[in-house]
């Protein structure tokens, strides 16, 4: 048998089981299927059918790739806290709870500077030099994110408030 039908067959024998023990473990679906995914590609690059790899195996990659979910979605909580502290939202609602999935719409790199701008408490010039860009595209993108998070959360929530950074 060649590698890749050693694999596919590898692959259709453990999907189900993987994809299943992922849903027990992250509340959502999707991130679950994506999890599972990003275990297969993992287990393709390391599969070798003289030296099988294991469904016990499997569930450590997964397990090990859930981690790096659970730890992404702390970050964010810190980073939400972190927008708090730095900003006075008038609510007319008690709580919006979009406000995590508002930043899941944010390009990687805007989300990535309002990270650093309020959770690591960098300035424009220093989140520039990790970004990789002027100072002044560094405010401009902290900007740019702020007002894409402001118009998601509205969006979502009908809620209109005013965000004032401090």
């Amino acid at each position: 048998m060649d590698l890749v039908t050693s694999f596919e067959s590898f692959y259709r024998q453990h999907y189900n089981l993987v994809l299943r023990f992922a849903e027990r473990r992250l509340a959502d679906r999707e991130t679950a299927r994506e999890v599972c995914a990003e275990s297969f590609v993992i287990a393709w690059k390391k599969f070798d059918p003289i030296v099988p790899l294991s469904l016990a195996w499997l569930y450590g990659t997964t397990r090990n790739l859930i981690g790096d979910v659970y730890r992404r979605e702390r970050r964010d909580r810190r980073l939400l806290v972190q927008l708090r502290a730095h900003a006075s939202i008038r609510w007319s609602v008690q709580e919006f709870d979009g406000l995590s999935s508002a930043m899941q719409c944010l390009n990687e790199k805007d989300r990535e500077a309002l990270q650093l701008t309020y959770w690591e408490g960098l300035s424009a010039a220093e989140v520039g030099v990790v970004l990789k860009c002027t100072e002044q595209a560094a405010w401009a993108r902290i900007s740019r994110a702020k007002r894409t998070l402001r118009r998601e959360i509205e969006r979502a929530s009908s809620v209109n408030f005013e965000v004032e950074v401090s």
